[in-house]
């Protein structure tokens, strides 16, 4: 339990009081059985007004006004354990959405049963309405033709969100990252959760679509999910939804469908000429039920169905990171998304909301390294390893704060794709003894030379 000076000075004020009362009862005695003189009461009142005096009594005189407590200082740490897996189809199977539960006692690939995080309380602003059914209604509405802005209610909450300044924190939840990659752990079967359909066969761990690993802490107070990444060779991970990744990071990171260079196939229908691409279309695209924005909003939804009440944060690393970061900005969630491609132009075009609070206050946190290519937005052009291996990284700019560690100067680390793995990215954070000061990014624009009709 957290004390701070009111608990003091209460537990100060009930002590005195006790030894008041202690002192009256026993004059109180001796007076029963031997009469007091008038010396002896005058120096017994003295001695009760000097004994007052030095108690602060809620009902007399000015009452004691306790310093204010810092955000800063309210801070806690609790264990989560992995209790859920879902499977959300794509493609073909996109109405396919499984769920795995998975016991206490589990090992994961990182060697752990649970994790430790630290947190701190934090005012957040976000929209007062945040039922999934609003939000959804909300994000179909917004891309209409005629669409018009819309003023939303903001509130202001006091919640407890990781603490990024405290770098065994950061570490367990670059940890948690990695177990999304792992192989299908022991549990329950399989549990269809989606709708009244049921395709069940030929599913398989690796089977085309986006996984969300949930971890929960002992009380079930607070819920991690955790965004499974890009699975491909280039990456040094491989899998059956290689295919659809790309097809993601393609869509989600590129100007306009991956059509950088005429030899090049799209991944969408939205290119209408040179550097001229269609808004609407793209919007559309991203927004389709069988592409990984929608499948994220659907773990979401089964997770809070789940844990009604739970305080949500987010996570994931590369792919699996923007599509954290886009959960965490489509309901004002904290999240914490590790060497992630720029997020903001998809941002943009499923025209998340963005709460009226300076940038330098959001609870959606980057992180990365300076030898990484894809996160600081480099990895393009004929002589990229991207390029080269069908990736349309066009993207740079983030829409939340970006916490760099700047390996380049400090490790001299090479630009390299390898420095964007998770593993190395682990070792890399506990080599340093504090965590990067976040920033807002500035004067940042994705994709200048394109317009968009």
């Amino acid at each position: 339990m957290i004390r701070g000076p009111v608990d003091e000075a209460l537990n100060s004020g009930c002590h005195g009081l006790a030894a008041v009362h202690d002192f009256r009862v026993t004059t109180s005695e001796r007076s029963s059985v031997m009469p007091l003189d008038i010396t002896m009461l005058l120096s017994l009142v003295l001695l009760l007004a000097g004994v007052v005096s030095g108690i602060q009594l809620p009902f007399s005189g000015k009452p004691m006004i306790p310093s204010p407590i810092s955000h800063d200082d309210v801070k806690y740490a609790t264990g989560f354990t992995l209790r859920h897996i879902f499977h959300h189809g794509t493609e073909e199977l996109a109405k396919l959405h499984m769920r795995k539960d998975v016991g206490p006692s589990y090992r994961m690939a990182s060697g752990r049963r649970s994790f430790h995080i630290s947190s701190q309380l934090k005012t957040v602003t976000r929209m007062s309405e945040r039922d999934p059914d609003f939000i959804e209604s909300y994000l179909h509405y917004a891309r209409t033709k005629g669409a018009v802005s819309i003023d939303f209610d903001w509130t202001h909450e006091d919640i407890m969100v990781p603490d990024i300044t405290d770098r065994d924190t950061l570490v367990e939840f670059a940890k948690i990252t990695a177990d999304a990659y792992v192989d299908n752990p022991e549990g329950s079967d399989w549990i269809d959760v989606g709708l009244p359909y049921n395709e069940t066969g030929g599913f398989g761990w690796d089977s085309n679509g986006l996984r969300g690993h949930v971890f929960v802490d002992e009380t079930n107070t607070t819920v991690i999910i955790a965004i499974k990444g890009t699975s491909a060779a280039l990456f040094h991970s491989d899998g059956d939804t290689v295919s659809n990744d790309k097809i993601n990071d393609n869509l989600l990171f590129s100007c306009c469908c991956a059509r950088i260079s005429y030899l090049w196939s799209t991944v969408c229908d939205c290119y209408e000429k040179s550097y001229t691409c269609k808004q609407s279309c793209l919007e559309g695209a991203l927004y389709a039920e069988d592409k990984y924005y929608r499948a994220t909003l659907d773990i979401y939804r089964n997770t809070t169905s789940l844990y009604p009440n739970a305080n949500i944060w987010v996570t994931g690393h590369s792919l699996g990171g923007a599509m954290s970061a886009l959960l965490g900005r489509t309901y004002g969630l904290p999240t914490i998304a590790f060497e992630s491609p720029g997020d903001q132009l998809a941002a943009q075009r499923l025209h998340l909301p963005f709460p009226p609070i300076p940038l330098n206050e959001t609870t959606i946190w980057h992180i990365g390294n300076t030898a990484d290519p894809i996160y600081m937005g480099v990895c393009n052009g004929p002589t990229s390893v991207c390029w080269l291996g069908g990736y349309a990284m066009e993207t740079q700019c983030h829409a939340g704060l970006e916490c760099i560690y700047d390996t380049v100067n400090d490790k001299r680390w090479h630009i390299s794709i390898s420095n964007h793995r998770i593993r190395p990215i682990i070792d890399m954070m506990l080599s340093y003894d504090t965590t990067p000061k976040c920033v807002a990014p500035t004067n940042c624009q994705d994709c200048y030379d394109w317009n968009f009709v």
